[in-house]
């Protein structure tokens, strides 16, 4: 994949509208979540091709405000890519259809990672497992963090019909974790990022939203409930890019 993405780049510095000496990478997330850190493993990798790599991170909005000034800035900045994931495009689709109506103009390049979510909670709550996390909604209100507008609209779909869990949105794992390390949530949804924390005993790892288990966490499909979510990160180029570059 890494040498997929470097035939590409060169490609990209080999035509008229691009710099030949840096490649900006557009994250519209904060530094430290796992779209971010995605990217900066793969920039450090174009880096050894002798290329100058620089992410630059501009969260807000679900991942709108980087992807919308990427879009616009594209003709004055040729020399740049964007970084982003399904979970953006997945709540643009959503929440707002002009929006995605714009992001439909990004020119697809590669696909860099396939990830899921971890519903984690501190070492010392009281609910050590995700049927005790339940059990205690039945009886009084639990607060469940998420980090992504599409990690929200699962976590909806998840606890449907349960008034008792309360949503708490967060822009991307840095807030969320503090929101837990906190106690202003019971439980919350953080990327694989945050799994080596689990393998740690860290943090305990109730269930993780992939179809199999990892992290030695249970799949939410292998504790019986039949929901899964899987969030990819990848490049795109700038609108007009040639499909066959």
């Amino acid at each position: 994949m890494i040498k997929k993405l470097l035939a590409i780049t060169m490609i990209f510095f080999a035509s008229a509208s691009f710099a030949k000496d840096t490649l900006k990478i557009v994250v519209p997330y904060a530094p430290g979540g796992n779209t971010d850190v995605t990217a900066r493993m793969y920039a450090k990798e174009i880096t050894k091709q002798n290329v100058d790599v620089v992410i630059i991170n501009r969260p807000g909005a679900e991942g709108k405000v980087g992807q919308n000034e990427f879009i616009n800035n594209s003709k004055k900045e040729p020399n740049t890519l964007l970084f982003t994931g399904s979970g953006s495009i997945i709540y643009n689709v959503v929440e707002n259809e002009e929006d995605y109506v714009m992001m439909k103009q990004l020119v697809p390049v590669i696909q860099a990672s396939n990830l899921g979510q971890i519903l984690v909670n501190k070492k010392d709550s009281p609910y050590k497992t995700y049927a005790q996390l339940m059990e205690a909604s039945k009886h009084k209100q639990i607060n469940i963090g998420t980090n992504s507008g599409a990690t929200r609209l699962f976590a909806e779909d998840l606890f449907a019909g349960n008034k008792n869990i309360v949503m708490i949105p967060y822009n991307g794992d840095t807030p969320t974790m503090i929101g837990v390390m906190s106690n202003t949530v019971d439980a919350a949804f953080v990327t694989f990022v945050v799994g080596n924390k689990v393998v740690n005993n860290e943090l305990n790892g109730l269930a993780v939203t992939t179809e199999s288990g990892n992290f030695g966490i249970k799949s939410f499909k292998e504790l019986g409930v039949n929901k899964n979510l899987t969030m990819w990160n990848g490049f795109f180029a700038p609108p007009g890019t040639p499909n066959n570059e």
